[in-house]
């Protein structure tokens, strides 16, 4: 690989680490979240909040050791470097995770490559772009990511190391290449890691050329490592891909493929024994776990549940994503002793799941999404919709459901039929999410694609002002419960709860503000086409 003085004896002489490659995350990945709502609330944010606020409090930093190692890590870093670790020659202090403030302290002419990974370099993330239309301000996602790569600069002309951009966020700087050239981005990596990546940071430690584009298809399952040090949030990976199709999402073209128990199990016990006892689930679909193909496999999702439960000093999991179409082919009796193996030290009344609804016209969610209804009939997705709600409530979960306004062939139809679902929806247990299309191409987006507020109407803001109305309600108690469930002290809880009615005031002024000006608007201009938002 190198000729180098052994890892260890340089870090004894020196009482430094002189990693040749460097793990970092944006700075919203790189905090100190309790319960994944935290971080979700973090990720939304713009710089209209101070960003000493977003330092110290609502992101607040993640420690280090004396060496500048990360107490805890993105999970995509964490299985980059079990990857490095695994299939190079490269030695544990060779790679080092840390975080943005303790970067500039590692940096020198023993570095040969600093990856850096986000979720949202560029604020091109559905959720986000919908945040930014209506707030003043830059997202922290891509404020944070400008901000350090730019402060890379220097040291990067001083000592010739390439920088590796990836994470979930990684197809963003496609649709901005002069923005990559001028952060300095020399490698951009789309994907799994475990195929491809060892062989690239073999190239670049020894100087070789490499691709400056790669797109991994493989999830590359067969070889995930487990992870050496303790996950962000504590997430557990229990599947990757997804495989139904949805335009809109970067998992949709990988298959899905599930992760095996011991692996699991080997992560779950780092994070434990770590300290961490509040940890996520990380799937695109939590209940299809050891499935094949769409049809859930009940055994194989109770068999793991059953040993994750086993193990001492858990307190509290969180489900991410789910599909409507999977809790649909669970029984109830299923579902609650799914519950049940979910109940761990710390009891939650609000053990959420999001699943995707997009539209109540299912023949427009299949358009967009070939696979998401499979194996039922798009012309049931509403009703499909409803029973999932009552369902989910019945078996003690907690529904998160989102909405897609500018579904690509949305007709007015569409969105008055989705706010009649989003308005019986929010009579049950749940709460619903409207988010802006966004799409993944390049092409898209130059072909004028995307949903701003320039698109948007009267009846979309009603739709979007009816499902945060049901959610200024709900989401409060499900913050609260999670973080008491998660380990978040009284003091924070109360400080959260302060700041949300603040922003609380601020979305409605911000409604009342954008129906005046809509209504303005309108009345000076003839709708000439129904489909207007196709």
């Amino acid at each position: 690989m190198r000729n180098r003085t052994p890892a260890k004896a340089r870090t004894m002489s020196k009482r430094r680490l002189e990693p040749a490659v460097i793990l970092v995350a944006d700075r919203t990945l790189s905090a100190d979240y309790k319960v994944l709502f935290e971080g979700i609330f973090a990720t939304m944010q713009t710089t209209k909040v101070p960003e000493i606020a977003m330092r110290r409090f609502v992101s607040p930093p993640v420690a280090t050791n004396s060496l500048g190692r990360a107490a805890t890590a993105a999970l995509g870093l964490r299985r980059l470097e079990s990857a490095l670790l695994k299939f190079t020659n490269l030695t544990c202090d060779d790679v080092v995770c840390t975080t943005p403030e303790a970067l500039p302290r590692l940096l020198g002419p023993w570095v040969k490559v600093v990856a850096f990974s986000s979720s949202d370099p560029l604020g091109r993330g559905m959720s986000n772009t919908t945040t930014t239309n209506f707030w003043k301000g830059e997202l922290y996602t891509r404020f944070w990511t400008r901000r350090m790569l730019e402060q890379l600069a220097e040291p990067k002309s001083k000592y010739g190391f390439k920088i590796v951009a990836g994470g979930a966020g990684a197809w963003q700087w496609a649709c901005e290449p002069e923005e990559r050239a001028r952060l300095g981005i020399d490698v951009v990596f789309e994907g799994y890691c475990e195929s491809s990546v060892p062989d690239l940071f073999t190239h670049l430690v020894n100087g070789s050329e490499t691709q400056r584009n790669i797109c991994e298809k493989d999830a590359a399952a067969d070889r995930i490592q487990p992870i050496v040090g303790p996950s962000m949030l504590g997430i557990i990976e229990l599947s990757r891909g997804c495989g139904r199709g949805c335009k809109f999402c970067s998992m949709a073209g990988k298959k899905m493929a599930h992760l095996p128990a011991e692996t699991i199990m080997a992560d779950l016990q780092t994070n434990v024994a770590a300290g961490v006892n509040s940890v996520v689930s990380g799937s695109e679909d939590f209940f299809r776990y050891g499935a094949i193909g769409v049809k859930p496999d009940f055994e194989k999702l109770h068999a793991l549940l059953s040993q994750m439960k086993q193990i001492k000093g858990l307190s509290f999991m969180q489900i991410d994503h789910g599909n409507i179409t999977s809790v649909l082919q669970l029984t109830d009796e299923q579902l609650l002793q799914i519950r049940q193996l979910l109940t761990w030290e710390k009891k939650t009344d609000y053990l959420w799941v999001n699943m995707g609804v997009e539209s109540a016209n299912g023949r427009l969610v299949a358009a967009n999404c070939p696979g998401k209804i499979s194996p039922f009939r798009a012309d049931d997705w509403e009703d499909m919709v409803r029973q999932v709600a009552e369902k989910m409530t019945r078996t003690g979960f907690y529904s998160v459901f989102s909405v897609i306004l500018g579904l690509p062939g949305e007709t007015a139809d569409d969105i008055g039929r989705t706010l009649k679902l989003c308005t019986d929806l929010g009579r049950n247990r749940a709460v619903i999410f409207p988010i802006f299309y966004e799409p993944l191409s390049a092409e898209e987006i130059k072909a004028d694609k995307r949903f701003t507020l320039h698109r948007m109407r009267s009846d979309h803001l009603e739709l979007y002002r009816t499902c945060y109305e049901i959610n200024f309600k709900a989401v409060p108690r499900l913050f609260v419960d999670n973080q008491r469930a998660g380990g978040v002290s009284w003091t924070k809880r109360t400080m959260m709860q302060i700041l949300g009615k603040g922003e609380v005031f601020s979305w409605r002024r911000t409604f009342r503000k954008m129906q005046k000006q809509l209504a303005r608007s309108e009345a000076k201009t003839i709708l000439k086409e129904p489909n207007y938002a196709g």
